[in-house]
C-alpha cells in the first residue's frame, strides 16, 4: 500500500480490526459515562442469569482491566496499520523543501538535509544507472531523530544503511526545525487523513476512561467548575 486511500480501504475491510475497535470503544465509553455522571450499575442481564453488583469499586477495576486487555488486543490487529501510517506521514514530511528540494530543470541542483546528510559514496555514484539510494525518517526515544540512508547497486544483493543523527550532525537550529515540521505534519494528518483518527481514537478513549476513573475527584471538581450556575 503506497497511499492513504488504499490504507483506508484496507482498514474498512478488516473485520477483525473493526470488531476489536468497537469493543474497546464501547467499554471505554461505559467507564467514561460512569465517571462523568457518577452513575452506578446495579445489575446486568446475561443470556443465563442476572448479576447484581454490590461492590461498585470492583466493577470499576474490572472495566479498567478490560480496557487494558482490549487495548492490547486492538494493538495486535492495528500494528500493521501503525507501521503504514508512520511510513505515509514520514514520506510526506521528507517532501518538505527543508529536507529535500530539487530544481525541476537541473537534476543535479538539489538541497536540503537529505542532500547534506548523504555520504561521499552516494554523492559520487548517485548518477550511475545501476545505483539506487533512498532516505527515510526515523523517530527514536528521547526525541532522537535520524535520516536513514539506504543505498547499493542493482546488481548486488546487499544494501548498505547509514543513520545520521539530525541533532549531532546539523546542530540545535536544524534539530528544532525538524521537530517543528514533524509536529506540523502529524497535527495536520489528523485533519486531512481520517485513517489517523480511525486507528488512534480507541487508544485515546481508553486512556481517558482509565484516567477518569483514577482521577475521579479531580474530574468532578472540573465538571462543577465548567457547569453554568443559575443565579
Amino acid at each position: 500500500m503506497n497511499n492513504s486511500y488504499e490504507l483506508t480501504a484496507a482498514m474498512d475491510a478488516d473485520e477483525g480490526l473493526k470488531s476489536k475497535r468497537k469493543l474497546l470503544t464501547v467499554v471505554s465509553l461505559i467507564l467514561l459515562a460512569l465517571s462523568f455522571s457518577g452513575a452506578s450499575i446495579d445489575e446486568a442481564n446475561t443470556f443465563i442469569f442476572k448479576i447484581k453488583f454490590a461492590n461498585q469499586n470492583g466493577l470499576g477495576i474490572l472495566l479498567v482491566l478490560s480496557i487494558i486487555f482490549l487495548m492490547i488486543r486492538y494493538y495486535n490487529y492495528a500494528k500493521t496499520y501503525h507501521d503504514k501510517l508512520y511510513s505515509l506521514w514520514t514520506n510526506r514530511l521528507l517532501d518538505n523543501p527543508f529536507f529535500f528540494s530539487q530544481n525541476p530543470y537541473e537534476s543535479e541542483d538539489a538541497s536540503g538535509l537529505i542532500v547534506l546528510s548523504r555520504n561521499s559514496e552516494i554523492d559520487a555514484r548517485v548518477r550511475e544507472d545501476d545505483f539506487y539510494s533512498s532516505c527515510s525518517y526515523k523517530c527514536k526515544w528521547l526525541f532522537c531523530r535520524y535520516l536513514v540512508h539506504e543505498w547499493g547497486s542493482k546488481q548486488d544483493y546487499e544494501d548498505r544503511v547509514e543513520s545520521v543523527n539530525v541533532f549531532t550532525e546539523f546542530g540545535v537550529i536544524a534539530y528544532v526545525k525538524t521537530l517543528f515540521f514533524e509536529t506540523i505534519e502529524q497535527s495536520k494528518s489528523f485533519f486531512t487523513h481520517r485513517e489517523n483518527l480511525d486507528v488512534l481514537a480507541p487508544y485515546i478513549l481508553g486512556c481517558l476512561a482509565i484516567a477518569s476513573y483514577y482521577f475521579n475527584a479531580e474530574l468532578i471538581e472540573l465538571l462543577l467548575f465548567l457547569t453554568p450556575h443559575k443565579k
